[in-house]
């Protein structure tokens, strides 16, 4: 089956195995890839990447059956979250300021989304608020926060925005994590920076930042005081900062190597391992220790 018989056949079983309205909408200037909309009763939708289903069926072997049986239960799990009554939520900053937390999106990726949401612009990367929705079993589920309840709080953006840091940094914590130490164990969370005893990687190979978590992790540069922290432990005056995915960040001292290596090597990273999805940026950025500030260097 052909993609684009792949996608009629979807768009028709998902509406009749759900009830709900399924819209299928191809990639353009405003939609950067190619979707399928479900559409709740709770004037929610459920937006899913065809092409990354399609692929995903291809590779490992998946009927459309099977397919369609797994879109149903992401639309049921959906369902059951209670989106529209987390959103009712938001019309009162109490309520919600706890759960609001920031992750890492790509800009131009993600455009048509950010015209709605509340986001620091960093170069490629956008700082974004998002809510807190569920946290089970290790599995958090969340989403952005529509600009028109912020635009209504009692508050400043700014101060939205700390807090939203605060929280993010309470719900995942930086940590750095060795890699040999990852492989060997799936469930490492990692090293504590602040630890006294904690040593960095001071040559070239750099040091992988994320959280415990280690799921949207490359956030964690961006909490105040850890790159300060960094410097300070490495006795540098500066820091390339290499975003491998969305998930962590190599950090290296900015005299231990040159960033036009940086580069060529993130460029081989994202394309032979990182999913199109968590392709953060394709640019290096610096942290100048003296201006405690993060920028994205030119290409």
């Amino acid at each position: 089956m052909d993609y684009k018989k792949f996608v009629e056949e979807l768009v028709k079983e998902i509406g009749k195995e759900t009830g709900l309205r399924v819209e299928f909408c191809a990639a353009d200037e405003e939609e950067t890839q190619d979707c399928m909309n479900v559409y709740t009763n709770e004037n929610g939708k459920l937006r899913l990447l065809t092409e990354k289903i399609y692929c995903k069926m291809k590779t490992e072997g998946k009927t459309l059956s099977e397919v369609v049986q797994a879109v149903k239960q992401s639309t049921d799990d959906f369902l059951k979250m209670g989106i529209s009554g987390k959103l009712k939520q938001l019309q009162c900053y109490e309520q919600v300021k706890d759960k609001l937390f920031i992750r890492l999106l790509n800009v131009e990726k993600n455009k048509e989304e950010l015209g709605n949401s509340l986001y620091k612009q960093n170069g490629e990367i956008a700082l974004t608020l998002y809510m807190k929705i569920s946290n089970e079993d290790g599995k958090l589920t969340s989403c952005k926060v529509p600009l028109s309840y912020v635009e209504k709080w009692p508050v400043k953006k700014e101060t939205v925005f700390e807090e939203a840091m605060k929280n993010t940094m309470s719900m995942m914590p930086p940590r750095v994590c060795e890699l040999l130490k990852l492989v060997l164990n799936p469930a490492y969370e990692g090293e504590d920076i602040y630890a006294s005893d904690y040593i960095l990687e001071k040559g070239g190979i750099g040091n992988c930042m994320s959280t415990s978590s280690k799921t949207n992790g490359a956030v964690a540069i961006f909490y105040p005081g850890v790159a300060k922290t960094f410097c300070h432990k490495l006795g540098a005056d500066g820091l390339y900062l290499v975003f491998t995915s969305v998930h962590e960040v190599m950090i290296h001292d900015e005299e231990s190597v040159e960033p036009e290596n940086l580069k060529t090597i993130l460029e081989e990273t994202i394309e032979e391992a990182i999913p199109e999805e968590d392709v953060l940026t394709r640019h290096i950025y610096h942290y100048d220790l003296k201006s405690d500030q993060i920028e994205m260097m030119a290409a």
